[in-house]
This record gives structure tokens, sequence and C-alpha cells, in this order.
């Protein structure tokens, strides 16, 4: 019998197609309508995080379990770079096994290595207790959340039937 280890490692470009696979349905949980997934663009956003960034996957003896991309950027307002950890995503099948934390600190990893101070702008919809809990993730700071306006205004529903904000 194999024993199933998952193992962090450095995405390769032959990891591309599977990590488009992990944000589609990482945006498909949503239940805020929010930017969908277009493979094509998904893929080339992806290869460039390759090129200039850094994106750690959760491999299970060859399945993509967990993905973590980041990418630098330099704010308009400043002269620093930081790197933006655009995307953070586990299989729900795996997320209670410390996954996302060892991705996490496997981006860290590549941020102190090249001496960066680190944003993670979190899309959680309607599930705070993910945001509290990474609120918990020693050396990070809560700065603030994400805002989306329906298209025209129109206020979207929960999956209870309640409208978002009653």
């Amino acid at each position: 019998m194999t024993e199933k280890k998952v193992r962090v490692r450095q995405a390769e470009p032959k990891d591309v197609v599977n990590i488009c696979k992990l944000l589609r349905q990482g945006w498909n949980e949503q239940t805020v309508e929010y930017a969908p997934v277009d493979d094509l663009r998904g893929y080339k956003w992806i290869l460039g995080i390759l090129e200039q960034g850094f994106i750690a996957v959760a491999d299970l003896n060859g399945r993509i379990v967990g993905a973590a991309c980041a990418s630098p950027f330099q704010p308009s307002w400043s002269t620093v770079w930081m790197l933006d950890v655009e995307f953070l995503y586990v299989l729900p099948n795996f997320r209670r096994d410390g996954i996302a934390a060892s991705l996490t600190k496997a981006v860290e990893g590549f941020a102190d290595k090249f001496n960066l101070p680190m944003i993670f702008i979190m899309q959680t919809g309607d599930k705070p207790l993910v945001k509290d809990r990474m609120m918990k993730i020693a050396g990070w700071q809560y700065a603030g959340g994400t805002f989306v306006r329906q298209r025209n205004g129109k206020e979207q529903e929960t999956d209870n039937g309640d409208k978002a904000g009653d």
C-alpha cells in the first residue's frame, strides 16, 4: 500500500492546467458573484507568476491538491516592492491537514529570501471564519477587506435566501 503524503514544492510549467482547475473550483465556491475564471487568461496569469513570482503546490503523489500563487508588485504610490499572495486554495477534502499553512509558509519563505513585505487580499465570501483563522497566523495583521458591488448594484442572495447584509 502506497503512503499518501502531501509534499509542498515549487510549481513547474507542467502544473499550470491543474492550478487553473483549482482557481476555477475556488471561485465556484464563492457565494458572491466575483470575477469568473477564463481558462486561457488563467493559464497566461499562472505562467506569468511562474516567470516573475512564486507558486507553491501541494502534491499528493502527482495530484495537485492545493496551490498558493504570489507575484511581486509595487503600489503606484510607493517605491517599495511587495509580494501579493493572489491565490490560495486547497481542495475541501484536504483542508484539515495543514496544507494551507504549509503553502503559506512556502510563500513566506520566498518573500523572506528577497526581504519583501507581503499582502494577502482574501476573498472569503460569506465565510468569516476563514478570515478569523488567517488573522491568528503569526506575523500577519488585518488591514481591511474587499467589498464587491454587483453589476447594476443588484443585491446578491445568500445560500439561505436572505439578501447579503441582512
